[in-house]
């Protein structure tokens, strides 16, 4: 969609800004041994053309008098992008007897600017600039972020100056929301290292989740496939029905692995996760738990959206050891008083239309958010879809729950671990009344419902979510 074309440019705004002060494109290849390339990178980082033609500044009084046609002076550009759009880095460096007394006049314009107008195409977005506290890096650094909304979605870009030896540069790094100052100070250092010794420590994969490798581990029930970040106690997340590892907004999976381990798992027969014989939600729930003995979690805390709470529950009533609190976002009933979602709904989630399967998770008006989480889905790197054939199988797992006739669904009222129940009140997939019901079958379950949301309710209102887990796991 159109915003996804437009964060892909947001870094390389910073090319345009620096393209007006420093002038012209030459490039050396000394140079360009000294530019980060994405072998310094995480793995999920490929580059991608530098070319800032299509992106220009405008309406910005406090560099107009930044001088457009600066003499001696050598630059080189990189740029690089983590999955299909954002995030993304771009990088100058320049070297040459006029470049340090042209980053000086940068640096000082910059350090006046409170705004700018940044123009992508035929999109203006207006730009809020302050400076940006960080570790000094080099020989003097400094840094910006910038702020914006394109389509109702949040994005900003740190920009940081830095000299080192003979060479000036920048680096920006542009996000959704706000980047996280560990991050950008991690790629800054990286490529001030690259700039003064020519090599430097790759950038580590932490920085996001998306950055993480998929990895695999044999389990008593076969191979299962998961990503997993984060220090602390261990959070499992479940995904739903005909969802892989990269239907999660990663900004979500961030928030949570500030204070936790979060794993993410592939569900039977998805990427390199191993197929069951029968495919059950049940099932599902046993090589669950058999990639918990494998990784060692021990008691860990669970959470499961939409078929994926189905999992979580089953996980709780056959292997109640292994589940320490249970988080049930969207979820059913297993005992046969589902109420269920119209075939229309389903219809049109189950099309693999873009605009229908968002319109079925986001209620009409929510621009922002739907943008906002297709924005971050991009984020990954390539995958396959979960084959056909394993999502029917789901489809008939998902319906023989709600029919009760699932051994584990209709067990519910023993589960023991302390359990939260949430949903958005306007959720089309799955009707509010049965988180209620479930609330009421689960022994001392809290219940919420946010008002407004819809089945992906967790992304929409993310910045209320994230609290109330972590309130609810302590």
């Amino acid at each position: 969609m159109r915003v996804r074309g437009i964060l892909g440019a947001t870094a390389l705004a910073a090319a345009a800004l620096l393209a007006a002060g420093c002038g012209g494109r030459s490039e050396s290849a000394k140079l360009h041994d000294r530019l980060l390339s994405a072998s310094d990178l995480p793995s999920s980082w490929t580059a991608v053309s530098a070319d800032a033609a299509k992106t220009r500044l405008a309406n910005t009084p406090c560099l107009s008098a930044l001088p457009t046609q600066p003499g001696g002076r050598t630059y080189a550009t990189a740029a690089f992008v983590e999955g299909t759009s954002i995030p993304n880095l771009g990088e100058v460096l320049a070297s040459g007897a006029a470049m340090a007394r042209a980053w000086t006049r940068l640096d000082r314009a910059l350090a006046r600017c409170r705004s700018a107008t940044l123009v992508f195409g035929t999109t203006r977005a207006r730009a809020a600039i302050r400076p940006l506290a960080l570790p000094r890096l080099g020989r003097s650094s400094s840094a910006y972020a910038w702020r914006f909304a394109v389509g109702g979605v949040r994005i900003g870009f740190d920009l940081v100056l830095f000299g080192v030896g003979p060479y000036h540069g920048y680096l920006a790094y542009a996000d959704l929301g706000s980047p996280a100052g560990s991050t950008v100070t991690a790629f800054a250092r990286a490529a001030v290292a690259k700039a003064k010794t020519g090599s430097t420590a790759p950038v580590p994969d932490t920085v996001s989740i998306a950055s993480e490798p998929v990895r695999t581990v044999q389990t008593r029930l076969g191979a299962v496939s998961y990503r997993t970040i984060g220090r602390g106690s261990p959070l499992l997340l479940i995904t739903g029905y005909g969802g892989t590892m990269e239907s999660w907004d990663r900004r979500l999976v961030d928030a949570l692995a500030l204070d936790h381990r979060v794993v993410l798992l592939d569900n039977a027969g998805v990427g390199r996760t191993a197929k069951l014989p029968a495919l059950t939600i049940d099932g599902m729930a046993d090589q669950t738990g058999a990639l918990v003995a494998a990784l060692h979690l021990g008691r860990t805390d669970v959470l499961g959206w939409s078929m994926g709470s189905m999992v979580a529950q089953a996980l709780a009533v056959r292997h109640p050891q292994q589940v320490r609190r249970l988080v049930l976002c969207a979820s059913y009933p297993g005992d046969g008083t589902t109420v269920r979602p119209s075939r229309r709904e389903l219809d049109a989630f189950e099309s693999g239309r873009p605009q229908a399967v968002m319109a079925a998770l986001f209620p009409a008006g929510e621009a922002a958010a739907r943008n906002g989480y297709l924005a971050a889905a991009s984020s990954w790197p390539a995958a396959p879809p979960a084959p056909a054939d394993v999502v029917a199988a789901q489809g008939k797992a998902v319906d023989a729950w709600w029919s009760g006739s699932d051994a584990a669904g209709r067990r519910t009222p023993g589960i023991s671990a302390p359990t939260l129940v949430a949903d958005g009140s306007l959720d089309r997939l799955d009707p509010a009344a049965n988180s209620r019901t479930l609330a009421r079958l689960i022994p001392n379950a809290t219940l919420r419902l946010f008002p407004g949301a819809g089945h992906a309710f967790l992304f929409q209102d993310e910045a209320s979510f994230v609290p109330l887990v972590e309130s609810f796991l302590r």
